[in-house]
């Protein structure tokens, strides 16, 4: 699902479709939960920025995935470049393996929110946590306090006259 980042109504509509989506796949056994992807092309491919609320908000199944893009010379990632750019790179490098790792699918329940749950917080923010802990320790990728609102600010530094990048 595609969205504007910068548009409040265009996240609130694909945060109800994520949630209508999951609730979907947790009645159909045809459906796949959720896959999330820490990467997803905004990051260095080295670390894992804080997740945003809408695969989580719901409460549902999510199935978390790794891919860690390794090259001798460089890498993909460059964490302010996106669509067909990202892809021709990516595909041009020589000699990079990918590594996929894939956890098992997971579900939140009342267990998991005893032993987890931080004062104060709310659940889609605990099990989000939670979930980035998890795929950080799998991968070795990570974990940042940033967040994708620090990369818009870092693409405004190298772009500033150029909305396409955002």
């Amino acid at each position: 699902m595609f969205l504007d980042r910068q548009s409040s109504k265009d996240k609130k509509a694909v945060q109800d479709k994520i949630i209508k989506r999951q609730a979907l796949a947790e009645t159909d056994p045809d459906i796949e939960p959720l896959i999330i992807f820490p990467e997803g092309g905004t990051t260095n491919g080295q670390q894992m920025i804080q997740f945003k609320r809408g695969a989580f908000v719901g409460l549902r199944s999510i199935w978390p995935k790794v891919h860690k893009i390794w090259s001798p010379f460089q890498t993909p990632f460059a964490g302010a470049i996106g669509g067909f750019p990202y892809f021709f790179i990516a595909c041009s490098i020589l000699w990079s393996s990918c590594t996929k790792y894939e956890l098992p699918i997971f579900r939140p329940n009342d267990y998991f929110f005893e032993h987890h749950q931080k004062e104060g917080e709310q659940k889609h923010d605990t099990y989000a946590r939670v979930v980035r802990q998890l795929m950080s320790e799998a991968s070795g990728l990570q974990v940042s306090d940033q967040s994708v609102e620090d990369k818009f600010e870092y693409i405004k530094i190298l772009y500033p006259n150029d909305k396409k990048h955002l």
